[in-house]
């Protein structure tokens, strides 16, 4: 069946609104905006996040200036290519996902009826998502064909389909198997050739929405803080025969409930020519307001955070007397590349995350495999008994990640708004991947497909305040069609759509961080992957001066054992040691796979093989599991570490111990000990950091040895170097150093998984030296047989002053047969 309900938004005329009202009734009538989280409300239960998003999955920018929508979701003709007619849902996630596991191509059909406004309009079929290659015909009649990945495809059958009428559509869909070059190789930027499940077909949403005939059709808000002023660029659609002349004005608003002076915005008028688009852009405008009107991350974690977030009310006027509405939302926000670092609204930013991998999630059998980011429950709003994509985002920065790269396959519009309200940043990837050399990037066809397709995922998430980065390649040296013109290619068309944000490339293991020498640009830099090589423990960092440094994957595939996840904490930690800008271990699913609300170790086999470590089925309560803990410990922002005791244990074992027993130090009773303490300040403010340190008895818990505080000046995004030092007890034989930051007088961070081995004499035992050792009950000494010095001699009470030298070592003593220098031992 097909559902078809008609959404009349806008400012209509007297007659349209009447029509609206008669076409709608008895069905949801949404006029008007959308409701939002609040700005930083009290402090909230960590699962308390439900009310996060609630514009809806497809997004708060879906459908922006249309005054009629209708939901084409719901059971459409579907004939795959060779075989008998039969239906499908629409998006349900893709033809995959339903069970067409080899179907490359197929034809989609359905009636519809195009909403009658009123007035002169322009009708439109709006896909989510198309992967890859779809003809939309009317009756017949072909329209256009789109080639995309992960991105919305639009038709405008304005032409084809008057208002009021009825009319036949057929989507012909061609999927990446059915769109590969004569050598082989997909000619569409396909995210995960290793993926069986990645998304084909139609899925994400299906509308059909009627627009003015002259309207507001995007709005591009930049934001400068270093200049404090507002720019938009405003499209411009007319569909109409006539040139018109249109003035447009627009207002300001706060998305959260929090009140501000907001700056007035000029009025523009531009004359736009038949059937063409024109862009106007408004400002520089002086934004005069102060840093809380500023979009700031959730550094450090506040439970129930809500990032600051505006709304852009464009309102348009033709000549004629029509208008057009449109609404944007965005942050106030600068992410910037200067020199060897990052910076978000001025301030030093180091990002420390996850690399999420939706081709992973997609292989959960969840009514099907395929397009987990629009179906699977962890990816959506909160629903009954899982907390959804708000709960995750809440997981990632409960572990303090501040940075997710979605990568790969592009993250849903719906993800993204969660991350703009929450404060998660993020890096944007297309779906370009030089791994498995499994992609056309020569041939002019898949060459075009892949500059065409980083250019759309812009055009669709450039107004985002989330993302702080774009990503305009993955592995790319691993391609075999690698090259510095294709990168630049890319680099120009994601930079040219947007321009207010760093990009990168991520090369692959061994790829040279200076491949492409003639890519001089200030707000470009490449990102190696596996320094250390696959699968293992390491510490290096590669450094290119005036370019900011760190890595963008390690570890994998061992991210999938526990050892291998301990990496996560003490390789990362020993690479912020060393000042790295950027580090995102790969990848969290494989260890921890209900990050994602929900899923359990045994869903899905990972890209690397094997299953995940943990899920909800083995990890009700991820906070208290030492491994999560230690990962908590070492992406702190504001840490403070003693970085060779992490470093002396970085390498684990297979259970993911830590800290390894045998590479605990140990210090002599009553002895100095002086531990250098790196703190951290990954913070956005107050460079004031208070650090305290607590020395204790046998157990993190026990009595004090000493303690020691003092306030230290931290610039943001750097580090600092404290010493700690105390003397020994002569008791016990452990000693656990606490360590503790505070901000503001509130509690940051603290550890006490430190400690030391006591060794050597105290008050209950022998000081190092010679002694007789006497039987209490004969009175006679301890010795060995005839003074013997073979090994295996015998020990014997005698008469006489035979002597034994008694040492220290570790956590023991040993005793030595003065006359034969041999130490006691006993026979096994």
């Amino acid at each position: 069946m097909h559902r078809t309900n008609v959404h009349w938004g806008g400012r209509l005329s007297a007659s349209a609104r009447g029509l609206a009202a008669t076409v709608a009734l008895g069905m949801t009538l949404t006029l008007g905006g959308l409701p939002l989280a609040n700005p930083r409300p009290a402090l909230a239960a960590p699962g308390e996040t439900g009310a996060v998003a609630a514009a809806g999955v497809h997004g708060v920018a879906a459908g922006n200036a249309a005054i009629a929508s209708v939901d084409l979701s719901g059971t459409w003709g579907f004939t795959p290519a060779g075989r008998a007619a039969t239906t499908i849902a629409v998006p349900g996630g893709g033809w995959y996902k339903q069970g067409f596991t080899t179907v490359n191509e197929a034809v989609y059909s359905r009636s519809i009826t195009v909403p009658d406004s009123g007035q002169p309009q322009s009708a439109w079929i709006e896909f989510g998502a198309v992967n890859h290659q779809a003809t939309l015909s009317v009756d017949g009649r072909v329209v256009a064909t789109q080639t995309t990945a992960f991105t919305p495809s639009n038709f405008d059958i304005s032409a084809y389909a008057a208002p009021g009428t009825t009319h036949t559509i057929t989507v012909n869909v061609k999927g990446r198997g059915a769109l590969k070059a004569s050598n082989g190789r997909y000619l569409v930027p396909d995210a995960a050739t290793w993926s069986e499940a990645v998304p084909q077909g139609i899925f994400g949403s299906a509308f059909l929405r009627v627009y003015p005939a002259v309207y507001v059709s995007d709005t591009f808000v930049r934001t400068s803080v270093a200049n404090k002023t507002l720019t938009y660029d405003v499209t411009v659609r007319n569909t109409s025969g006539s040139s018109r002349s249109v003035t447009l004005t627009g207002s300001l608003s706060s998305k959260n409930g929090t009140a501000f002076s907001y700056p007035e915005l000029p009025s523009r008028t531009v004359t736009v020519a038949a059937r063409s688009t024109a862009v106007v852009t408004v400002g520089p405008v002086a934004w005069n307001l102060d840093s809380t009107s500023y979009w700031w991350p959730n550094v450090p974690y506040r439970s129930g955070y809500r990032a600051q977030l505006h709304g852009l009310a464009v309102h348009a006027v033709t000549d004629d007397g029509r208008t057009s509405d449109a609404d944007y939302r965005f942050g106030f926000r600068e992410a910037t590349q200067n020199g060897d670092y990052y910076y978000l609204n001025g301030v030093r930013v180091n990002f420390r995350g996850d690399n999420l991998q939706g081709a992973d999630y997609d292989r959960i059998n969840n009514g099907g495999k395929g397009d987990a980011y629009h179906t699977l429950p962890g990816f959506l709003p909160p629903s009954s008994g899982n907390g959804g994509w708000p709960q995750a985002v809440d997981n990632y920065q409960r572990l303090n990640y501040n940075v997710v790269r979605i990568h790969q396959e592009p993250g849903s519009p719906y993800m993204l708004d969660v991350a703009d309200e929450m404060g998660l940043m993020i890096i944007d990837e297309v779906a370009i991947r030089g791994s498995q050399s499994s992609q056309e990037w020569k041939e002019s066809v898949g060459h075009d497909n892949m500059v065409n397709h980083a250019r759309a995922l812009v055009l669709r998430d450039r107004n985002h305040p989330a993302i702080i980065r774009w990503s305009q390649n993955n592995e790319p040296n691993q391609s075999g069609q690698d090259s510095e013109q294709f990168e630049k290619e890319l680099y120009a068309a994601m930079n040219g759509a947007d321009g207010t944000r760093p990009i990168i490339a991520e090369v692959g293991v061994g790829g040279n961080v200076s491949l492409y020498p003639g890519m001089t640009y200030a707000n470009f830099a490449v990102i190696p992957h596996y320094v250390d090589g696959f699968g293992r423990y390491g510490e290096g960092l590669i450094t290119v001066n005036g370019r900011p440094d760190g890595e963008g994957e390690y570890i994998w595939p061992a991210c999938n054992n526990k050892q291998g996840f301990e990496w996560f904490a003490t390789a990362t930690l020993a690479k912020r040691g060393k000042g790295a800008t950027d580090l995102r271990p790969y990848t969290l699913l494989s260890a921890w796979a209900s990050v994602v609300p929900g899923v359990r170790s045994t869903d899905f086999t990972p890209e690397e093989g094997g299953h995940p470590i943990y899920g909800v089925d083995n990890l009700p309560d991820p906070w208290s599991n030492p491994q999560i803990q230690r990962v908590q410990a070492a992406f702190n922002p504001v840490a403070a570490v003693d970085l060779p005791f992490w470093s002396a244990s970085g390498n684990s074992d297979s259970n993911g111990t830590f800290p390894l027993p045998q590479a605990v130090p140990s210090y002599a009773r009553n002895a100095t000990v002086t531990r250098n303490i790196t703190v951290f300040n990954d913070d956005f403010a107050d460079t004031s950091v208070g650090f305290t340190w607590t020395a204790r008895l046998d157990s993190p818990t026990g009595a004090v040895v000493a303690s020691g505080s003092t306030n230290l000046t931290v610039p943001l995004g750097s580090r600092v170097t404290q010493p700690v030092s105390f003397t020994t007890p002569n008791t016990g034989s452990r000693v656990y150093l606490q360590l503790s930051t505070t901000k503001a007088g509130s509690p940051v961070f603290t550890d006490a998984v430190e400690y030391f081995n006591l060794t050597g004499g105290s008050g209950t035992g022998p000081t190092p030296g010679t002694y007789r050792i006497v039987n209490r009950n004969s009175g006679k000494p301890l010795a060995i047989a005839g003074n013997s010095t073979a090994d295996g001699a015998k020990t014997v009470q005698q008469s006489g002053t035979p002597t034994w030298t008694i040492s220290t070592t570790q956590d023991a003593y040993t005793l030595r047969y003065t006359a034969s220098g041999k130490m006691l031992d006993v026979n096994a």
